[in-house]
């Protein structure tokens, strides 16, 4: 009777330490999963991040390239006014100068 009981806590002791190795392996399984998932996200993210930062890139290029053409959409226009109001202005310059001409003879 002895020898049984002494069997049945062996077997009960071999049990429970295969329970904690199965447990230590299922740990440290899930411990590399984590591992594997974090690094996975990380670089996802990273990704994620670095596209982010070249459509701002690509943006903000844009926005600049439309800037500087309306900037110079708005210089041809002034330069165009003042030719104009130059040009307007030669013929009245010619017309006072032959005026004045005019009277000194």
């Amino acid at each position: 009777m002895e020898a049984e009981i002494l069997t049945e806590i062996k077997d009960a002791e071999k049990r429970a330490d295969e329970a904690i190795e199965r447990a230590k392996a299922e740990k440290e399984r899930m411990l590399q999963e984590s591992i594997r998932n974090s690094s996975k996200l990380m670089a996802e993210k990273e990704t994620e991040i670095k596209k982010l930062q070249e459509k701002k890139i690509m943006d903000f290029r844009d926005k600049a390239r439309i800037i500087k053409e309306e900037k110079l959409a708005e210089g041809k226009a002034a330069v165009k006014q003042l030719k104009a109001k130059a040009e307007k202005n030669i013929a009245k310059t010619v017309e006072i100068v032959i005026k004045k001409f005019e009277e000194s003879i």
